[in-house]
This record gives C-alpha cells, structure tokens and sequence, in this order.
C-alpha cells in the first residue's frame, strides 16, 4: 500500500464520520436545491454533507467573511 492509497483510505474514514456527525444533528429545514441568494444549483454532494444548507459555497464564504 502506498502513500496515496492510505490518503484516499483516511479521506473516506473522514468523509463516514462527517457524514455520521451530521446525520445525528437533525437541520431545522430540508436542503435547498439552489442557493437562496444566488439561485445556482447546490450539488448532490454538498446537500449530502450539510444536511439543511441553503447557500452555495461562494454565496456562504461571502456571508462568512462578512461577519
């Protein structure tokens, strides 16, 4: 086994426990589909690990920095 099988090996164990952290903390509302500022599709994938989210990921590093 080499250096990039054992990083792909962590990076799925990280990816389970992300997603098993998050499914046990119920969001207050569904995912949305599209972002709620700028209306860009949010991706499968993103919705999966944010359960609830409702910005795209620009839309919420903006609200973030902002802060």
């Amino acid at each position: 086994m080499d250096d990039a099988d054992r990083a792909g090996i962590d990076q799925e164990r990280l990816e389970k426990a992300f997603l098993t952290k998050r499914t046990e903390t119920q969001p207050s509302r569904p995912s949305a589909k599209q972002c709620i500022e700028c209306g860009v599709d949010i991706p499968e994938k993103r919705r999966q690990f944010m359960p609830g989210v409702q910005l795209c990921v620009e839309c919420k590093t903006l609200s973030e920095s902002k802060r």
